[in-house]
């Protein structure tokens, strides 16, 4: 239980440090999407989202409920390469930061950190 408990927490830390890399980034959604866009069954909802909308209002409520339950988290993540594509407009520093964030929450979820 220990464990869990643990890494459920450095989950946390890491989802916290992911929405402040975000905010500094200018990418962090406040208006949430409608119903039938957050059902979508494609990759990352693109076809009813932006990327930042699902990190926001998918990924990141979907690690959040399952801190919040003591779920099991998921054994094997690989987001920051979507980050890198779908944040090239935006400057390079800032990306790096949020590909960095989502880096450290895919080793965790792996069991490389």
């Amino acid at each position: 239980m220990k464990k869990a408990f643990s890494a459920h927490h450095v989950l946390a830390d890491l989802l916290m440090d992911l929405q402040m890399a975000m905010q500094d980034c200018d990418v962090w959604e406040c208006e949430v999407p409608s119903n039938e866009a957050l059902q979508s069954s494609e990759p990352f909802c693109l076809d009813t989202m932006r990327f930042e909308q699902w990190l926001r209002f998918v990924m990141i409520e979907r690690f959040k409920m399952m801190l919040a339950t003591g779920s099991d988290l998921p054994v094997r993540c690989h987001i920051s390469p979507m980050a890198e594509e779908a944040f090239n407009d935006k400057p390079q520093s800032k990306v790096h930061h949020i590909v960095t964030c989502l880096n450290s929450i895919d080793r965790h979820l792996s069991g490389d950190l």
